[in-house]
Parts: structure tokens; C-alpha cells; sequence
């Protein structure tokens, strides 16, 4: 909670200042989570969520739409990927939604557990976007895709979450999943480059060669030319939710003494 405080505080994402008269102010939550590592280790987070179904449309947001990466799009790249024997890297944005900037005046109560001594009486004037708010995805998605332009990637017209840029004898692919980005090239030099201009403007983690993505682990065999996907983590976690784990494997789908008629 204190990390998490830390990057709120550390972002600007509030001021304290007075309620104005007539305007509502809204309320929060602590969500917290264990996160499992594809090494197998676990994270444990905790995040600040505003209730945004108390926010009132036309009042405190307009428009909540923003694109996503397609599936289609995500095989397409990682089959390039292994035919041309591309690097694939994967980079993860630090607290996503506080990186966007807030059109509406918002207004939201000091969290729990974190309130200003002798300021108790005071409110948070929203000034970045927090998760939680219905525009919070739409906001991020606009600052991520004007920086984009801005150092010359070209969006792709069939997917606004895939960025292209192209060199003399090679070029980049970015993908986009909220705060997820796999970005695929010839070049390591020029995937760094990406890399830092990125890491200057978001706070980002470096995740190296992409292990993971969608929760499907990627498993690259690059003298082979090959690329898999493999879901046994989602397949083993719907066992686990109808009580099959501990089920036998068969080699049919049905019973070796089941005869089918022709008709």
C-alpha cells in the first residue's frame, strides 16, 4: 500500500484542497491481489480504486471508449516473429492509468489509512487519471498513442494498438494490451533505443525476452524457427474451478466400447 502511495504522491495524481460548493465527491477502495510470476514466484499488490460507478455521465466523463489489441493481430506478429527470427521483447507500464490526463473536474476522498494529519476535512482534486474511473483507459490509450506519434510510429490502420516504424533494412512492431507491450524487431540496438524513449516518458518495467502474454506462455525454439503458445496454466485453473484435477487422462473423447452406427 505505502509503494503504492508512493507512486500516487510521487505522480502528482491529487492536490488537497477544499470541497467546492455543489459538487459531489467520490469514494475508494484498497483491492488487493497475488500475482503469479511466470517464474513461479508470487508479487502481492495492493491498489487504490475509485468507486467510478458513482460518476455521473455527461457530469464527470463523456466518452469511455479505447481499442484494444486483437488476437489476430497478436498470431500475425509472433508468426512473423518466427519466420524471420525477430527478437521479441516485452515491457510493462508502472501504475498505467496514472500516466493520463484528466479532462473533467474530479473530486475524491483522501484513502484509507493515508489521511493528512490536521487536513482531514480536505479532498483530492483529481489531476491524472486513477484506476477505477471510467475514462481511466481512454485517457491512458490518448497520451500513449500521441507520444507514439511523436517519435514517428505509424499506427496500423486494421489495429490501433499496433504501431510500426520502419528503418533502412529493418523495422519495429509495437502491440499494445492495456499496460502490456510486446515489441518485436530485427534490430536489438534499435528495440533499446524504443526501449529508453519509453522508460523517459512512462515509468515502465523491463520484462526482457516476452515469456507471457494473456496469461499464454510462449515457449521459442529460434534454431528450429519456431514459436508455441501454450495455456496449460488457464487449462489447470478451469480444472481447479469444476474439481478435475485430480481427473484421469483419456486418450478419447469417448469410451473405446462406444460402436457408432452409420447412421
Amino acid at each position: 500500500m505505502k509503494d503504492e502511495m508512493d507512486s500516487l504522491l510521487g505522480n502528482q495524481t491529487w492536490e488537497l484542497i477544499e470541497l467546492p460548493v455543489g459538487k459531489k465527491v467520490l469514494h475508494n477502495k484498497w483491492v488487493y491481489r497475488i500475482k503469479n510470476e511466470h517464474d513461479g514466484s508470487k508479487r502481492y499488490k495492493a491498489r487504490l480504486v475509485v468507486k467510478g460507478f458513482q460518476q455521473k455521465e455527461g457530469i464527470d466523463y463523456t466518452e469511455i471508449f479505447s481499442p484494444d489489441v486483437k488476437m489476430s493481430t497478436i498470431r500475425l506478429v509472433l508468426g512473423m516473429v518466427a519466420t524471420e527470427n525477430l527478437h521479441l521483447e516485452q515491457l510493462d507500464v508502472k501504475t498505467t492509468f496514472l500516466h493520463g490526463d484528466l479532462e473533467e473536474d474530479l473530486y475524491m476522498i483522501q484513502p484509507k489509512g493515508f489521511i493528512v494529519q490536521g487536513q482531514e476535512n480536505l479532498v483530492c482534486k483529481l489531476r491524472k487519471s486513477l484506476y477505477g474511473l471510467k475514462q481511466a483507459l481512454r485517457q491512458w490509450y490518448k497520451k500513449f498513442d500521441s507520444f507514439m506519434h511523436r517519435i514517428r510510429f505509424k499506427r496500423c490502420e486494421a489495429d490501433h494498438c499496433c504501431y510500426v516504424k520502419s528503418f533502412d533494412n529493418s523495422y519495429i512492431t509495437l502491440l499494445l494490451y492495456v499496460d502490456d507491450m510486446l515489441i518485436a524487431g530485427s534490430g536489438i540496438e534499435k528495440i533499446n533505443n524504443l526501449k529508453k524513449q519509453l522508460s523517459k516518458q512512462f515509468a515502465m518495467k523491463d520484462l526482457g525476452a516476452a515469456k507471457q502474454i494473456f496469461g499464454m506462455r510462449i515457449i521459442r525454439d529460434k534454431a528450429n524457427s519456431t514459436l508455441k503458445l501454450s495455456q496449460s496454466e488457464y487449462v489447470n485453473k478451469v480444472f481447479n474451478m469444476f474439481n478435475m484435477n485430480e481427473a484421469k487422462p483419456v486418450s478419447t473423447p469417448l469410451g473405446s466400447h462406444f460402436k457408432l452406427s452409420k447412421e
